[in-house]
């Protein structure tokens, strides 16, 4: 076979020719990369049977036992019964609480909102709760508390705060039937109740009753006189500010109430005591 020779810059070049390699050569580089995955191998092997050993170490070293549940923020509920929905009988390991769970069966409570559950090493579990904030209490048949979302969360119970105001004229019937259109005046009910805490205006200042009418909209009674009034379903802030104006009016002259329709934002009729 004849080699083919390159000429450059007037020399003649021979072409390398390249070695071919050996046979033991490559056995030689095989068997050293077979050792190498061996030893990685052995060394995993060795990490996970001491992780293993460890953890196994730990789970029943007495060191490591739940000795304290601290709770934060509850209120309503008592640490008692939150250790209770834990559901962690004597002293765990710490290693072998989980957390998961546990928040999950705490946030199955409805007074529960929120809730963050930490380990405290070396032996203690850390409970933060938030609990749901009761805005009013809705009559369906049964007294429950409903919260500023307007979720029905809790039946009131004999010894439970009955002093907040009522929210009436709802079925359960209608409100198993038309959801959305419970939910939604349900939720006037509460715009007009934030408004009117947050105004403070006479003689809204406080209420006893928000009845709720899909036709004519919202009938409130006053906590202090049991005045009716009459909002509609929209222009809350401004009906209460001209209201407010009427009612100091009205008592300058030294008259009282019955009731008062603000229905129309621009006409509002006050029915006197005779």
């Amino acid at each position: 076979m004849e080699e083919g020779i390159t000429v450059r810059d007037g020399k003649f070049l021979r072409p390398r020719v390249r070695r071919e390699e050996k046979g033991g050569e490559k056995f030689q580089r095989m068997v050293k990369k077979a050792i190498r995955v061996a030893f990685q191998l052995l060394l995993l092997s060795f990490f996970l049977f001491m992780g293993h050993w460890v953890y196994g170490h730990l789970l029943g070293d007495p060191y490591f036992r739940v000795r304290e549940v601290e709770v934060e923020g509850g209120r309503k509920m008592t640490k008692e019964t939150l250790h209770s929905l834990t559901m962690m009988e004597g002293m765990p390991n710490l290693f072998s609480v989980n957390l998961k769970k546990v928040v999950k069966r705490l946030e199955s409570h409805p007074w529960i909102d929120q809730v963050r559950v930490k380990k405290v090493f070396p032996n203690k579990i850390l409970i933060q709760v938030e609990e749901r904030k009761p805005m009013a209490i809705i009559q369906l048949g049964e007294l429950y508390y409903i919260d500023t979302h307007g979720e029905i969360f809790s039946p009131v119970g004999d010894r439970d705060d009955y002093n907040y105001p009522y929210l009436t004229g709802l079925t359960r019937q209608f409100l198993e039937k038309e959801p959305v259109e419970a939910k939604h005046l349900i939720m006037k009910a509460l715009e007009l109740l934030k408004i009117v805490e947050q105004e403070k205006v006479p003689p809204l200042k406080e209420l006893s009753e928000i009845h709720m009418e899909k036709t004519f909209g919202i009938q409130c009674f006053t906590k202090a006189e049991g005045v009716e009034v009459r909002m509609g379903w929209d222009h809350f802030g401004e009906k209460l500010k001209r209201l407010s104006l009427i009612w100091s009016d009205f008592r300058k002259r030294g008259f009282s109430a019955v009731s008062i329709d603000c229905s129309d934002l621009k006409r509002m009729v006050v029915r006197k005591i005779p």
